[in-house]
């Protein structure tokens, strides 16, 4: 009897063919794992992690500091706020009770200083949608003081043209600063995220900025992780100049903690 013939090329195609699979497996999976890594989705790798340790050293600027004497009637501090939802006053009860004329209000009860507000701040708005659309108007307010609060919106997954990745948001608030610092003579205070998922992933990118240009940080997340005691969350359905509370804005005491906070940031920027 004849021996069967062993079918060699049938191994190697079916060898080939599921090798051909696995890379197939192995493309999307390092697709998917390079979209969750540029929207924060994914815990950073030990190696970024190091990286991120070693940021460029701060840099300086030579423009003097003014005084808090320098102020007066006739020559009041000029405050320009940038920013989306929190820095329009959602959901406080009143127009005046949100953080940016609470902020107003404190500077000057505690240095006796007139201040001029100027607010170029949107509901939903980001860097792209607020800040780089009115430069000219925020550089012609001459401003002595700055607030920068944005990277909520940014990090609302795939909301363009308000989201952005973390890397994308950092050029941008980069960006924006650098503007700022050319065009102005401002003392700037940038404000971290509130209450979102990645919160922690764009503060990260916020501080990282901040620690680069010698910037001081407000950080807002003691505040709304402890809402559930501090009251700083809106209760949703509660009035306000601005519609009905949603559980998620600041409500009147989350402003005034909001105010505090970046206040204690302010008053070092100026000399007594």
């Amino acid at each position: 009897m004849k021996r069967p013939e062993h079918h060699h090329t049938h191994w190697f195609v079916g060898v080939a063919a599921v090798l051909f699979v696995l890379a197939g497996v192995i493309a999307v999976c390092s697709a998917v794992r390079t979209h969750a890594d540029e929207w924060g989705l994914t815990a950073p790798s030990a190696a970024s992690a190091s990286a991120s340790k070693k940021a460029a050293p701060a840099a300086t600027t030579d423009k003097p500091a003014l005084a808090w004497t320098d102020f007066s009637t006739r020559r009041p501090l000029v405050y320009t706020a940038l920013g989306d939802s929190l820095a329009v006053g959602y959901f406080a009860t009143a127009k005046d009770k949100g953080y940016v004329p609470e902020l107003a209000r404190t500077i000057t009860a505690q240095q006796q200083v007139p201040v001029k507000v100027h607010n170029f701040s949107e509901n939903g708005g980001s860097i792209n949608t607020v800040a780089f659309p009115q430069l000219a108007a925020i550089y012609a307010t001459k401003p002595d003081l700055v607030t920068i609060e944005f990277g909520t919106n940014e990090s609302v997954y795939d909301d363009p043209p308000h989201s952005a990745t973390p890397a994308r948001f950092q050029k941008n608030l980069t960006r924006l600063i650098k503007d700022l610092q050319v065009h102005t003579d401002a003392q700037i205070v940038l404000l971290t995220t509130w209450n979102q998922p990645r919160s922690a992933t764009y503060d990260a990118r916020v501080q990282t900025v901040a620690k680069h240009y010698g910037l001081r940080v407000a950080n807002l997340e003691p505040i709304w992780a402890d809402a559930q005691q501090n009251g700083a969350l809106s209760t949703k359905g509660a009035a306000s100049f601005l519609g009905y509370g949603d559980g998620f804005h600041p409500s009147d005491a989350g402003h005034a903690l909001i105010a505090k906070t970046v206040y204690q940031q302010v008053k070092p920027l100026f000399t007594p």
